[in-house]
């Protein structure tokens, strides 16, 4: 029981109790009679309750039928959010089986959303999406007609209608549906692409993101085209991977050509260039594939070059030459601090502990703010079972990188402090202030070749 409701008890029975203590006081004068009209009297108590019920009645039934209109309408909300929550829920199943091209359990998910929410303009989007691919074109067709009679400025209804039209054969109708698209929508058309293509790329999926960009380049003239430049890095991304899955083929001859023409369009573009070294390297060419990668260090300065000449060394068991072709880079380098790193990391991988720590003492001076640096100077340290020497290495390393430092983070703002504190001064929420630790990326990008990623030659995440 709410103490509310336990103190108006209390207060009604003190009424009642006062009004029949009152009651038994004034009995002779509540008796009396009480004149209504010539002979008719009743007594005086009956006319008090009856004027006492006359005004508090009508009153007392104005806030019941408030009450209960408010209690039904706060029951009506509650069934409506609830089916809101179970279309949402099964909205949100649909879009994740709709992602693992689960198409049939999909289409039943959105059944069960266009049950309750026929006219749902991205369901119906969804849904007809999903039939398409389920080769129900017919139905497909009807549910974005449906759309399109909701939204008929939608350019995403005219894009899945180019689609449905083109699924049943009906190219000419998909082909007069994009001229009215570009005639009337081109901008809002060409963003919806885009923002397909960027997605279909983040994703690595470069047949997708092919025929995107195709669609794109069919939607206006070159001329145009060449003004976006994530157009042009598009398709130079996409003529990267083509030139690769020739590699991949074995026609050498023909990833060259396009390896070239890459260059040619983004001189300063190194994955091309890096690519032509490994065309020569598959090519037999061994000593060519070398030279083109100290072309391309003597005019990029490029980490990820140093570690490809030593990973090429090693697989081909010349770790002599390796430490020849970092020494030559060294003298010939006007910058030499790069190239002595990568060859006391090629020191230590050959177990030369003495003249890895010796090439590291030489440029100490000059990186003094490198966890790379102090990271390998750990591992060496540590090989030689100097633990001391080690274990301060890696607290350098540790340092620069700013793992040591303690801040405070409130989960609510995100506001960061030096120390913690109950309440957030930002925000003001309380007891959502904790230790936050994190790696900034930001502050490792001296150390780029001291893990060994391999360069990624065919452009597949299974293979890098």
């Amino acid at each position: 029981m709410r103490v509310r409701t336990f103190i108006s008890i209390l207060v009604a029975l003190l009424a009642v109790v006062t009004v029949a203590y009152l009651t038994h006081q004034n009995v002779e004068l509540l008796g009396q009679p009480f004149r209504l009209a010539d002979g008719w009297y009743v007594p005086l108590y009956s006319a008090l309750l009856t004027v006492f019920l006359l005004g508090f009645l009508p009153v007392v039934t104005i806030l019941l039928v408030q009450t209960l209109k408010q209690d039904l309408s706060r029951r009506r909300q509650r069934r409506l959010d609830r089916e809101a929550q179970s279309w949402q829920a099964s909205f949100r199943r649909a879009v994740d089986l709709q992602e693992d091209e689960q198409w049939s359990r999909a289409a039943e998910e959105l059944e069960r959303v266009l049950a309750d929410q026929p006219d749902d303009f991205t369901t119906l989007l969804r849904y007809g999406e999903v039939l398409r691919h389920r080769g129900r074109f017919d139905e497909a067709l009807d549910a974005h007609r449906r759309a399109s009679v909701l939204f008929p400025q939608s350019t995403a209804v005219l894009l899945q209608l180019i689609e449905d039209y083109k699924a049943r054969g009906e190219a000419e109708v998909a082909a007069e549906i994009r001229e009215r698209l570009l005639r009337d929508f081109s901008g809002s058309g060409l963003i919806i692409l885009r923002q397909k293509r960027d997605e279909a790329l983040a994703r690595r999926d470069w047949e997708a993101t092919r025929t995107l960009q195709e669609k794109i380049d069919s939607f206006q003239p070159a001329n145009v085209i060449s003004a976006e430049g994530i157009d042009i890095a598009t398709r130079h991304i996409l003529k990267y991977q083509a030139a690769v899955a020739l590699m991949e083929s074995d026609r050498f001859g023909e990833a060259k050509k396009i390896f070239r023409e890459l260059v040619e369009e983004s001189p300063e573009s190194i994955p091309p260039m890096m690519m032509l070294g490994e065309v020569a390297l598959f090519e037999g060419d061994a000593e060519g594939a070398l030279q083109q990668w100290r072309n391309i260090f003597d005019k990029t300065g490029a980490p990820t070059v140093l570690q490809r000449l030593e990973d090429s060394f090693i697989e081909r068991g010349e770790p002599l030459r390796a430490i020849e072709t970092l020494r030559a880079i060294i003298a010939t380098s006007d910058d030499d601090v790069l190239p002595r790193f990568f060859l006391a990391h090629l020191y230590a991988r050959l177990e030369m502990h003495e003249e890895a720590i010796k090439m590291l003492d030489g440029i100490q001076t000059r990186v003094r703010d490198s966890p790379a640096y102090f990271n390998l100077l750990g591992e060496l340290r540590s090989r030689r079972g100097e633990k001391e020497a080690a274990a301060e290495a890696y607290r350098v390393s540790i340092e620069h990188l700013g793992l040591s430092a303690r801040r405070y983070a409130c989960a609510a703002c995100s506001s960061v402090f030096d120390s913690w504190d109950a309440v957030c001064s930002i925000c003001g929420t309380f007891g959502l202030i904790e230790l936050q630790i994190e790696l900034d990326t930001q502050r490792v990008q001296d150390q780029p070749m001291y893990d060994r990623p391999t360069w990624p030659v065919y452009g597949n995440e299974d293979e890098n």
